[in-house]
């Protein structure tokens, strides 16, 4: 599997439970020493381990990085066979004749000096990992690290049950602070941190409904983040239930749908969202009614947030059911619990133009793709044309149901049973009202939340309008349009003026109006270079330094989004690298965070009225490398789009916009702002060369 993902440098395949066998016949003939050699402790359980004896009798020099996720992650969050524990492992790879061997955990000290471990083992953070494995590499012969953390899909379950503590703790992404340079993404790889569209561009958000809580996302190298404890997501129907409101009040039924002959039920979704639960609720209705169902699941890699399908089929009797699986063009229903899995040809497959109708939940969850890619197009247009092509227009119906669910119950988990009686309600389901409530009930998990989420879905079909005006102030309702150049300079010039002062904005406001009026006679009718100079000046303009990050944590907005996720009465905790305190890592030189509490706001507060020293001579930051290199950035791009006017034609135009719109790659803070200038500067340069008529390699922008 690890192949398969981009940007991972790892070579070599085998068959389960020979890995780093290869390395035993390779190793004679190449100038590596020493490599490095995944193996989950499932495979390692059931055979790997004879792979790890043979490399010690080779006498290769491997190290064995066996993660301990403490359940087998790949098909489903089973008990490994024997359930070894950490501590027996080690005993069993030193006495196979490993060298050496280090445990890196995110809880050190959950161990106790009786716990078993072979003798000599080591015992590190995880912090740690990237100097154990420089470590162990230098170590001729067999080494083994074992990472502890248990599954993060399989962590959540066991929260969710009660039979594992849950942290007290979320973490919350300041959208006006963040910069969208994907770091937090890189240092977790964590597919929670999602991307949120505004008007200034794709920033972060944390998916509280899927967070597995083990903050790495924390070690992102920016002032984005804020921890907030003891909270509870705040939920309107908490609310309303409160008032007494029950969503399934004079709620009519809908027309019955006779089920005269096999009904096919396609159910889409991703792994740990209730997909299964979902079939096997209308399962076991069908079964209550003494009609004939099948249900055949597709899981796949469902525990990675792979794809699920569900495959229901009702009949008035079972004899009448010939098969389990769905045919080609077989669906009723197509129920698209995640439309990335729905516009699938797995999925559309199943299609038949003009009679299966199909309900799809439009909010997009992100793939392990965006973790990799920070820029990636999500192509949900290009899906929902799909899905209406197959279909029908009139055949296929789009809702954010994520977005409703979670505002209305405070967890994405209750969009599937929304869907459900979503689709009830149109008349979409063949069985009773009372069989699909008992079968909720004989699922004995979370059955009051089950069934209302179940009464909302009804609700939302019979009336949407009342819907999303309940839960209008709890969502995300998408950035602000700015559907033309004057929206998006008059927008940004109000920004300015609150960022330094009248006169810096009026300079803003200048700069695009005369690139406009150049744009206009040299290319009559387009604006789509004035539009990119607009963007990319802005941002060069209205750089986050430390003022600017005051101003934004001590703005009303930040305060307002809080009690929009959370109820009263949780604790806030800010994670900054301070410029003229914070501590440098040895290994790196980078500054590294630390939290601080609440009185950081007072602090914020306070260095937010400064911002008139921003600049001058009594600037305590100004002589920073980073904030000189900000205002550089920002008069080298004035003479740059003098240049480009001067010499801009109806030939040049696109090249114009591409040059123009390279400062909007610069995100990011200290290291990573570096890291992506350097990379801007180098494109720039390229890019420069071929509009200028140089002789330059062709540059394909990426």
């Amino acid at each position: 599997m690890v192949m398969l993902m981009p940007d991972r440098d790892t070579i070599t395949s085998t068959h389960m439970g020979g890995e780093g066998a290869t390395w035993i016949g390779q190793s004679p003939f190449t100038a590596d020493k020493h490599v490095f050699q995944n193996l989950g402790d499932g495979t390692y359980q059931h055979s790997g381990l004879l792979a790890i004896r043979a490399a010690a009798i080779a006498g290769v020099s491997i190290t064995y990085k066996i993660l301990y996720n403490d359940a087998v992650a790949m098909t489903g969050g089973q008990t490994v066979e024997g359930h070894p524990g950490v501590a027996e492992i080690t005993r069993q790879v030193a006495a196979e004749g490993a060298k050496k061997v280090v445990v890196v955990t995110d809880e050190p000290t959950k161990y106790s000096v009786d716990a078993g471990f072979a003798p000599g083992v080591d015992i590190r953070h995880r912090d740690d990992l990237d100097a154990a494995q420089r470590e162990l590499r230098e170590i001729p012969g067999l080494t083994v690290l074992l990472y502890d953390q248990t599954c993060a899909a399989e962590k959540r379950r066991r929260r969710k049950r009660g039979v594992e503590a849950d942290p007290a703790q979320r973490v919350v992404i300041n959208e006006a602070v963040c910069e969208g340079c994907g770091d937090c993404s890189e240092q977790s790889n964590c597919i929670s941190v999602q991307p949120l569209a505004t008007e200034f561009g794709r920033k972060r958000t944390i998916d509280q409904s899927n967070c597995n809580k083990d903050f790495s996302c924390l070690k992102g190298f920016c002032p984005s983040f804020v921890t907030v404890h003891d909270a509870k997501p705040r939920r309107l129907e908490g609310g309303l239930a409160g008032t007494g409101r029950d969503p399934s009040r004079d709620l009519p039924l809908p027309p019955p749908l006779a089920l005269d002959e096999p009904y096919n039920i396609l159910i889409t979704g991703i792994g740990g969202t209730g997909v299964l639960t979902a079939g096997a609720l209308l399962g076991m209705a069908a079964h209550l009614e003494a009609k004939g169902c099948t249900v055949l699941d597709f899981t796949g890699l469902a525990q990675k947030n792979g794809a699920v399908m569900s495959h229901v089929r009702m009949a008035p009797a079972p004899a009448d059911l010939h098969a389990v699986r769905i045919a080609p063009g077989g669906a009723d229903l197509l129920l698209g619990c995640d439309m990335v899995v729905a516009a699938g040809q797995a999925a559309l497959s199943r299609i038949e133009h003009g009679s299966t109708r199909a309900v799809i939940n439009s909010n997009v969850q992100p793939t392990a793709a965006f973790v990799m890619d920070n820029d990636i197009d999500l192509e949900t247009s290009v899906m929902e044309r799909a899905l209406i092509a197959r279909c029908g227009e009139n055949n296929v119906e789009f809702i954010r149901a994520a977005d409703l669910a979670t505002a209305l119950m405070g967890d994405s988990i209750a969009t599937n049973l929304f869907m459900l009686g979503y689709v009830f309600q149109q008349g979409l389901i063949p069985l009773k009202l009372e069989s699909l409530v008992r079968a909720i009930e004989l699922n004995g998990v979370a059955v009051n939340a089950g069934k209302r989420n179940f009464a909302w879905g009804r609700l939302a079909a019979h009336d949407r309008t009342q819907i999303e005006a309940i839960t209008a102030r709890a969502q995300r309702t998408g950035p602000p349009q700015s559907p033309n150049l004057a929206a998006i300079v008059k927008r940004r010039v109000e920004y300015l003026v609150e960022y330094q002062d009248e006169a810096y904005a009026r300079r803003y406001r200048e700069i695009v109006a005369a690139v406009l009026t150049v744009e206009q006679t040299r290319v009559a009718g387009e604006t789509a270079f004035a539009e990119a100079v607009a963007h990319a000046l802005f941002k060069l303009m209205a750089y986050k330094d430390e003022y600017e990050v005051a101003r934004l944590y001590a703005d009303r907005a930040f305060a307002d989004d809080l009690h929009r996720q959370f109820e009263d009465g949780y604790r806030l905790k800010f994670h900054l690298a301070l410029p003229l305190f914070a501590r440098r890592d040895p290994a790196t030189g980078r500054r590294v965070k630390r939290a601080y509490g609440g009185w950081v706001l007072h602090a914020f507060a306070l260095l937010a009225r400064l911002k008139w020293l921003r600049g001058t001579r009594f600037d305590p930051f100004g002589r920073m490398e980073e904030r000189r290199m900000e205002r550089r950035l920002a008069a080298e791009y004035e003479a740059l789009i003098g240049e480009l006017v001067d010499a801009l034609t109806p030939e040049n135009h696109a090249q114009a916009i591409a040059i123009a719109r390279l400062p909007e790659r610069i995100r990011g803070f200290g290291h990573v702002k570096q890291r992506n200038v350097t990379e801007a500067k180098a494109l720039e340069g390229k890019l420069l060369a071929a509009f200028r008529g140089q002789r330059a390699p062709a540059v394909t922008i990426p």
